[in-house]
């Protein structure tokens, strides 16, 4: 099931995940330091959510198609480079019309088979399309034609203040492990 919170919802949930909620009523605890709780979790739950958009699986995110929210220039030697929205977190699946199959995704922009893309005989073919993910949020497509429209561009989402992911990635959080 999808979940859509807000952060104060995903913090009470966070507190019961945790364990700090609900609060026993048969003891009472005085600190003196005025140290507040909410701020550390708030901290973690954010680390655990960007975590999650980045390294889960697919079926743990809300992937949202960014295809129509993205200006798609003309393609200039065999590829178009694309500026993704700056709330895309991670690029999930992208394909353009002309190929048969959505592209490989490559997260390093260093690695040998991204750098290959640079040289039109060494490039991707449209039977096999790579996508190359830069560090500035910058997506470039090989190969790319005149006629070309992007199709699909599903991308993990973050927004200040929203939640989204599947139930089940709660599955591992408790009060001793915080991993996806």
């Amino acid at each position: 099931m999808k979940l859509h919170l807000t952060r104060d919802e995903f913090l009470a949930l966070w507190r019961i995940l945790r364990g700090y909620s609900p609060l026993r009523t048969d003891t009472s605890v005085q600190r003196s330091d005025g140290m507040d709780l909410d701020p550390i979790l708030l901290a973690e739950m954010d680390d655990w959510y960007l975590r999650l958009l980045l390294e889960a699986d697919t079926a743990m995110l809300a992937p949202e198609d960014m295809a129509a929210s993205v200006d798609m220039p003309v393609p200039d030697g065999g590829a178009v480079t694309l500026a993704l929205p700056p709330e895309v977190v991670r690029v999930l699946a992208v394909k353009l019309s002309g190929w048969s199959r959505p592209a490989c995704i490559l997260r390093d922009p260093d690695s040998r088979r991204a750098l290959m893309q640079q040289h039109p005989y060494t490039r991707a073919c449209a039977g096999s399309p790579v996508a190359v993910m830069h560090t500035d949020g910058v997506l470039s497509l090989y190969p790319a034609s005149q006629t070309d429209r992007l199709v699909t561009l599903s991308c993990a989402v973050r927004r200040d203040g929203e939640y989204v992911f599947d139930s089940a990635a709660l599955s591992g959080v408790s009060s001793i492990d915080l991993s996806i």
